[in-house]
Protein backbone atom coordinates (compact mmCIF):
# COMPACT_ATOMS: atom_id res chain seq x y z
CA UNK A 1 0.00 0.00 0.00
CA UNK A 2 1.21 3.73 -0.54
CA UNK A 3 -0.16 6.71 1.16
CA UNK A 4 0.55 10.55 1.18
CA UNK A 5 -1.02 12.62 3.75
CA UNK A 6 -0.96 16.58 4.61
CA UNK A 7 -0.20 17.95 7.97
CA UNK A 8 -1.13 21.14 9.19
CA UNK A 9 0.79 20.61 12.93
CA UNK A 10 2.07 23.21 15.55
CA UNK A 11 5.28 22.45 17.73
CA UNK A 12 4.31 24.45 21.23
CA UNK A 13 7.39 23.24 23.15
CA UNK A 14 9.71 23.52 19.50
CA UNK A 15 8.14 27.46 18.81
CA UNK A 16 8.79 28.16 22.32
CA UNK A 17 12.06 27.25 22.28
CA UNK A 18 12.93 28.75 19.13
CA UNK A 19 11.29 32.45 20.16
CA UNK A 20 13.19 32.21 23.43
CA UNK A 21 16.63 31.38 21.23
CA UNK A 22 15.70 34.26 19.26
CA UNK A 23 15.23 36.80 21.90
CA UNK A 24 18.39 35.57 23.59
CA UNK A 25 20.26 36.12 20.76
CA UNK A 26 18.55 39.55 20.23
CA UNK A 27 20.53 40.69 23.28
CA UNK A 28 24.02 40.70 21.81
CA UNK A 29 22.59 44.10 19.37
CA UNK A 30 21.94 45.61 22.59
CA UNK A 31 25.31 44.87 23.56
CA UNK A 32 26.70 46.09 21.05
CA UNK A 33 25.53 49.28 21.01
CA UNK A 34 26.40 49.43 25.07
CA UNK A 35 30.04 48.65 23.88
CA UNK A 36 30.11 51.38 21.28
CA UNK A 37 28.92 54.08 23.73
CA UNK A 38 31.89 52.85 26.23
CA UNK A 39 34.14 53.18 23.16
CA UNK A 40 33.16 56.49 22.26
CA UNK A 41 31.12 58.63 24.83
CA UNK A 42 34.31 61.14 26.13
CA UNK A 43 33.28 60.45 29.73
CA UNK A 44 31.00 57.79 31.01
CA UNK A 45 30.09 60.84 33.91
CA UNK A 46 27.79 62.71 32.08
CA UNK A 47 23.85 62.44 32.41
CA UNK A 48 23.21 61.91 28.90
CA UNK A 49 25.57 59.19 28.54
CA UNK A 50 24.07 57.14 31.44
CA UNK A 51 20.35 57.90 30.38
CA UNK A 52 21.17 55.93 27.44
CA UNK A 53 23.68 53.31 28.84
CA UNK A 54 20.37 52.67 31.74
CA UNK A 55 17.78 52.66 28.67
CA UNK A 56 19.44 49.31 27.19
CA UNK A 57 20.41 47.91 29.94
CA UNK A 58 16.70 48.06 31.26
CA UNK A 59 15.79 46.30 27.84
CA UNK A 60 17.76 43.88 28.09
CA UNK A 61 16.36 43.33 31.45
CA UNK A 62 12.90 43.07 30.09
CA UNK A 63 13.69 40.41 27.52
CA UNK A 64 15.96 38.45 29.92
CA UNK A 65 12.65 38.68 32.03
CA UNK A 66 10.31 37.51 29.58
CA UNK A 67 12.79 34.70 28.38
CA UNK A 68 12.61 33.15 32.30
CA UNK A 69 8.92 33.70 32.56
CA UNK A 70 8.03 32.07 29.44
CA UNK A 71 10.53 29.08 29.74
CA UNK A 72 9.36 28.24 33.15
CA UNK A 73 5.87 28.10 31.94
CA UNK A 74 7.05 26.00 29.46
CA UNK A 75 8.38 23.54 31.98
CA UNK A 76 4.64 23.35 33.62
CA UNK A 77 3.15 23.36 30.36
CA UNK A 78 5.25 20.05 29.49
CA UNK A 79 4.47 18.56 33.44
CA UNK A 80 0.32 19.11 32.37
CA UNK A 81 0.99 17.63 29.00
CA UNK A 82 2.03 14.11 30.64
CA UNK A 83 -0.60 14.58 33.32
CA UNK A 84 -3.01 14.69 30.50
CA UNK A 85 -1.75 11.94 28.34
CA UNK A 86 -1.54 9.86 31.53
CA UNK A 87 -5.39 10.64 32.85
CA UNK A 88 -6.50 9.92 29.00
CA UNK A 89 -4.78 6.46 29.07
CA UNK A 90 -6.50 5.62 32.61
CA UNK A 91 -9.62 7.00 30.34
CA UNK A 92 -10.14 8.81 33.62
CA UNK A 93 -13.31 11.43 34.20
CA UNK A 94 -13.44 14.03 36.41
CA UNK A 95 -9.60 14.74 36.85
CA UNK A 96 -8.90 14.29 33.43
CA UNK A 97 -11.14 17.13 32.56
CA UNK A 98 -9.77 19.86 34.91
CA UNK A 99 -6.38 18.75 33.76
CA UNK A 100 -7.51 19.02 29.89
CA UNK A 101 -8.60 22.47 30.82
CA UNK A 102 -6.18 23.34 32.73
CA UNK A 103 -3.57 22.28 30.00
CA UNK A 104 -5.54 24.05 27.32
CA UNK A 105 -5.65 27.48 29.15
CA UNK A 106 -2.07 27.59 29.12
CA UNK A 107 -1.82 26.48 25.98
CA UNK A 108 -3.86 29.56 25.16
CA UNK A 109 -1.31 31.66 27.18
CA UNK A 110 1.89 30.55 25.60
CA UNK A 111 0.86 31.42 22.56
CA UNK A 112 -0.24 34.95 24.05
CA UNK A 113 3.26 35.25 25.93
CA UNK A 114 5.12 33.83 22.53
CA UNK A 115 3.40 36.77 20.54
CA UNK A 116 4.50 39.31 23.80
CA UNK A 117 8.28 38.08 23.65
CA UNK A 118 8.82 38.21 19.37
CA UNK A 119 7.09 41.95 19.79
CA UNK A 120 9.02 43.11 22.44
CA UNK A 121 12.14 41.99 20.89
CA UNK A 122 11.26 43.88 17.46
CA UNK A 123 10.14 47.29 19.55
CA UNK A 124 13.16 47.07 21.60
CA UNK A 125 16.17 45.54 18.85
CA UNK A 126 14.87 47.69 15.94
CA UNK A 127 15.00 51.38 14.53
CA UNK A 128 14.62 52.46 18.34
CA UNK A 129 17.95 50.67 18.54
CA UNK A 130 19.45 52.04 15.10
CA UNK A 131 18.70 55.56 16.28
CA UNK A 132 20.91 55.50 19.40
CA UNK A 133 24.23 54.25 17.50
CA UNK A 134 23.54 56.53 14.83
CA UNK A 135 23.01 59.18 18.16
CA UNK A 136 26.57 57.92 18.98
CA UNK A 137 28.14 57.45 15.32
CA UNK A 138 27.41 61.49 15.44
CA UNK A 139 28.57 62.55 18.70
CA UNK A 140 25.00 63.59 19.97
CA UNK A 141 25.35 61.75 23.05
CA UNK A 142 28.58 63.58 24.40
CA UNK A 143 27.03 67.19 23.63
CA UNK A 144 23.92 66.21 25.22
CA UNK A 145 25.23 67.82 27.89
CA UNK A 146 25.05 70.72 26.52
CA UNK A 147 21.06 70.19 26.34
CA UNK A 148 21.19 69.40 30.28
CA UNK A 149 23.41 72.64 30.74
CA UNK A 150 20.61 74.72 28.80
CA UNK A 151 17.98 73.57 30.16
CA UNK A 152 19.30 74.83 33.92
CA UNK A 153 19.35 77.84 32.19
CA UNK A 154 16.30 77.63 31.55
CA UNK A 155 15.17 76.74 34.56
CA UNK A 156 17.27 79.34 36.24
CA UNK A 157 15.04 82.05 34.64
CA UNK A 158 17.52 82.90 31.51
CA UNK A 159 15.24 81.78 29.63
CA UNK A 160 11.48 81.08 29.66
CA UNK A 161 10.30 77.79 29.48
CA UNK A 162 7.02 75.83 31.36
CA UNK A 163 7.63 73.47 33.61
CA UNK A 164 4.71 71.82 32.42
CA UNK A 165 6.29 71.50 28.93
CA UNK A 166 9.01 69.90 30.51
CA UNK A 167 7.65 66.90 32.81
CA UNK A 168 5.48 66.23 29.20
CA UNK A 169 8.98 65.29 27.27
CA UNK A 170 10.44 63.54 30.50
CA UNK A 171 7.37 61.01 30.06
CA UNK A 172 8.67 60.05 26.26
CA UNK A 173 9.32 56.75 26.62
CA UNK A 174 11.79 56.72 23.42
CA UNK A 175 14.72 57.79 25.25
CA UNK A 176 16.44 59.29 21.94
CA UNK A 177 12.90 61.11 20.55
CA UNK A 178 12.77 62.28 24.04
CA UNK A 179 16.77 63.64 23.69
CA UNK A 180 15.66 65.37 20.49
CA UNK A 181 12.08 67.17 21.62
CA UNK A 182 14.36 69.05 24.38
CA UNK A 183 16.76 69.85 21.96
CA UNK A 184 13.78 70.87 19.46
CA UNK A 185 12.53 73.23 22.77
CA UNK A 186 15.78 75.04 23.30
CA UNK A 187 16.19 75.94 19.50
CA UNK A 188 14.84 80.10 19.41
CA UNK A 189 12.51 79.63 16.31
CA UNK A 190 10.59 76.71 18.08
CA UNK A 191 9.65 79.11 20.90
CA UNK A 192 6.36 78.61 21.27
CA UNK A 193 5.41 75.62 20.04
CA UNK A 194 2.87 73.11 21.81
CA UNK A 195 4.08 70.04 22.89
CA UNK A 196 2.68 68.42 20.06
CA UNK A 197 4.47 70.09 17.56
CA UNK A 198 8.06 69.77 19.21
CA UNK A 199 7.48 66.30 19.28
CA UNK A 200 6.44 66.22 15.30
CA UNK A 201 9.39 68.43 14.58
CA UNK A 202 11.37 66.01 17.11
CA UNK A 203 10.25 62.59 14.97
CA UNK A 204 10.99 64.58 12.03
CA UNK A 205 14.77 64.30 13.40
CA UNK A 206 14.20 61.03 14.28
CA UNK A 207 13.40 59.66 10.87
CA UNK A 208 16.13 61.76 9.49
CA UNK A 209 18.57 59.35 12.02
CA UNK A 210 16.54 56.71 11.08
CA UNK A 211 17.14 56.82 7.53
CA UNK A 212 20.46 57.01 7.23
CA UNK A 213 21.00 53.42 8.73
CA UNK A 214 17.92 51.51 7.07
CA UNK A 215 20.21 50.11 4.11
CA UNK A 216 22.97 49.27 6.23
CA UNK A 217 21.16 47.62 8.61
CA UNK A 218 18.83 45.56 6.43
CA UNK A 219 22.18 44.58 4.98
CA UNK A 220 23.64 43.50 7.98
CA UNK A 221 19.50 41.41 8.73
CA UNK A 222 20.65 39.78 5.12
CA UNK A 223 23.95 38.55 6.41
CA UNK A 224 22.30 37.17 9.73
CA UNK A 225 19.41 35.85 7.77
CA UNK A 226 22.14 33.73 5.53
CA UNK A 227 23.74 32.71 8.78
CA UNK A 228 20.58 31.14 10.09
CA UNK A 229 20.06 29.37 6.71
CA UNK A 230 17.40 31.78 5.75
CA UNK A 231 17.34 33.18 2.78
CA UNK A 232 18.11 37.12 2.43
CA UNK A 233 15.31 37.41 -0.34
CA UNK A 234 12.40 37.96 2.08
CA UNK A 235 13.93 41.25 3.16
CA UNK A 236 13.83 42.28 -0.55
CA UNK A 237 10.28 44.13 -0.03
CA UNK A 238 11.56 45.88 3.63
CA UNK A 239 10.62 49.48 3.29
CA UNK A 240 12.00 50.32 6.91
CA UNK A 241 14.58 49.05 10.11
CA UNK A 242 11.45 47.96 11.90
CA UNK A 243 9.77 45.79 9.33
CA UNK A 244 13.03 44.26 8.12
CA UNK A 245 13.49 43.37 11.93
CA UNK A 246 10.61 41.76 12.30
CA UNK A 247 10.52 39.76 8.64
CA UNK A 248 14.14 38.89 9.85
CA UNK A 249 13.16 37.66 13.57
CA UNK A 250 9.63 35.70 12.08
CA UNK A 251 11.77 34.20 9.47
CA UNK A 252 14.61 32.91 11.63
CA UNK A 253 12.28 31.53 14.29
CA UNK A 254 10.00 29.89 11.40
CA UNK A 255 13.28 28.20 10.49
CA UNK A 256 14.77 26.87 13.67
CA UNK A 257 11.27 24.87 14.06
CA UNK A 258 11.50 23.42 10.87
CA UNK A 259 15.39 22.25 12.26
CA UNK A 260 13.77 20.77 14.96
CA UNK A 261 10.54 19.34 13.03
CA UNK A 262 13.07 17.79 10.62
CA UNK A 263 15.47 16.09 14.11
CA UNK A 264 12.09 15.16 15.72
CA UNK A 265 10.54 13.37 12.77
CA UNK A 266 14.48 11.84 12.14
CA UNK A 267 14.26 10.57 15.39
CA UNK A 268 10.75 8.80 15.18
CA UNK A 269 10.99 7.31 12.12
CA UNK A 270 14.30 5.83 13.41
CA UNK A 271 12.18 3.96 16.07
CA UNK A 272 10.27 2.63 13.22
CA UNK A 273 13.04 1.00 11.95
CA UNK A 274 14.48 3.27 9.16
CA UNK A 275 17.58 3.93 8.22
CA UNK A 276 18.14 7.78 7.63
CA UNK A 277 21.08 8.83 6.01
CA UNK A 278 21.04 12.40 5.38
CA UNK A 279 24.23 13.12 3.03
CA UNK A 280 21.85 11.50 0.25
CA UNK A 281 18.40 11.39 1.37
CA UNK A 282 18.07 15.29 2.77
CA UNK A 283 17.70 18.32 0.33
CA UNK A 284 16.56 21.57 0.04
CA UNK A 285 14.22 22.46 -2.33
CA UNK A 286 15.15 26.26 -2.49
CA UNK A 287 12.21 27.26 -5.58
CA UNK A 288 9.53 25.53 -2.95
CA UNK A 289 11.14 26.58 0.43
CA UNK A 290 11.08 22.93 1.27
CA UNK A 291 13.62 20.08 2.89
CA UNK A 292 12.93 16.82 1.52
CA UNK A 293 13.72 13.70 3.49
CA UNK A 294 13.62 10.28 2.49
CA UNK A 295 13.88 7.11 4.65
CA UNK A 296 14.38 3.34 3.68
CA UNK A 297 13.41 0.06 5.33
CA UNK A 298 15.89 -2.89 4.41
CA UNK A 299 13.13 -5.08 3.64
CA UNK A 300 12.03 -2.45 0.68
CA UNK A 301 9.76 0.13 2.26
CA UNK A 302 10.14 3.87 2.12
CA UNK A 303 8.69 6.87 3.79
CA UNK A 304 9.35 10.43 2.34
CA UNK A 305 8.65 13.62 3.97
CA UNK A 306 8.30 17.35 2.68
CA UNK A 307 8.64 20.14 5.77
CA UNK A 308 7.45 23.36 5.19
CA UNK A 309 8.07 26.54 6.88
CA UNK A 310 4.10 27.42 7.32
CA UNK A 311 3.00 24.72 9.34
CA UNK A 312 2.78 21.93 7.03
CA UNK A 313 4.62 18.55 6.35
CA UNK A 314 3.58 15.80 3.80
CA UNK A 315 4.18 12.17 4.50
CA UNK A 316 4.46 9.46 2.00
CA UNK A 317 4.72 6.04 2.94
CA UNK A 318 5.62 3.42 -0.24
CA UNK A 319 6.29 -0.20 -0.50
CA UNK A 320 3.23 -2.04 1.95
CA UNK A 321 1.56 -5.08 1.55
CA UNK A 322 -2.10 -4.18 2.75
CA UNK A 323 -2.71 -2.13 5.08
CA UNK A 324 0.38 -2.89 6.81
CA UNK A 325 1.85 0.69 6.53
CA UNK A 326 -0.49 2.11 9.41
CA UNK A 327 1.69 0.09 11.84
CA UNK A 328 4.21 2.05 10.70
CA UNK A 329 2.39 5.46 10.64
CA UNK A 330 0.29 4.93 13.48
CA UNK A 331 3.12 4.89 16.13
CA UNK A 332 4.78 7.72 14.05
CA UNK A 333 2.06 9.67 14.44
CA UNK A 334 1.25 9.07 17.91
CA UNK A 335 5.39 9.47 19.21
CA UNK A 336 4.81 12.83 17.42
CA UNK A 337 1.84 13.84 19.54
CA UNK A 338 3.43 12.54 22.94
CA UNK A 339 6.61 12.11 22.96
CA UNK A 340 7.81 15.22 21.19
CA UNK A 341 4.62 17.45 21.54
CA UNK A 342 3.86 18.02 17.84
CA UNK A 343 0.14 18.75 17.97
CA UNK A 344 -1.64 17.58 14.80
CA UNK A 345 -4.13 20.33 13.72
CA UNK A 346 -5.27 18.65 10.09
CA UNK A 347 -4.33 15.41 8.14
CA UNK A 348 -5.65 15.93 4.81
CA UNK A 349 -5.12 12.11 3.06
CA UNK A 350 -3.89 13.30 -0.91
CA UNK A 351 -4.21 9.56 -2.23
CA UNK A 352 -3.36 6.03 -1.23
CA UNK A 353 -3.33 3.12 -3.53
CA UNK A 354 -3.88 -0.39 -1.77
CA UNK A 355 -1.09 -2.03 -4.55
CA UNK A 356 2.62 -2.74 -3.10
CA UNK A 357 4.60 0.67 -4.62
CA UNK A 358 8.23 -0.51 -5.66
CA UNK A 359 11.04 1.52 -4.65
CA UNK A 360 13.47 1.98 -7.40
CA UNK A 361 12.36 5.45 -8.05
CA UNK A 362 13.69 6.43 -4.58
CA UNK A 363 16.93 4.63 -5.31
CA UNK A 364 17.49 6.46 -8.64
CA UNK A 365 16.85 9.69 -6.84
CA UNK A 366 19.26 9.08 -4.34
CA UNK A 367 22.07 8.33 -6.86
CA UNK A 368 21.00 11.45 -9.12
CA UNK A 369 20.64 14.16 -6.71
CA UNK A 370 19.41 16.67 -9.35
CA UNK A 371 16.20 14.20 -10.79
CA UNK A 372 12.69 14.21 -9.07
Amino acid sequence: MSRQVTVDFEGVSITIQSQCEAAANSLCKIDKVINRIHETASTLETQKVKEYQNYLLESKQKIQNAISEFTASLEEYKALKQQTIFEYALDSNDDGDDVSKQFNKLNTTLRQKGEELVNMVNELTGSKLEVIDQMIHEGLLNTGQESVQAMMDKANGVLNISADMTSKIDEIEDVSLRELTYREMLKQANEGLSFEELVSKAQEEYDILVGKKTRQVIEEYKAELKANGVSPEVLNSAKSIDEANATMNAAIIDEKVRKETLKVIIKTIKDRGFVVDTKKNLKIDKDKNIVKLVALKASGQTAEFEIQLNGKFMYRFDGYEGLACNKDIDPFMEDLKNVYDINILHEENQWSNPDKIQTQKYQYVNKNKNTN
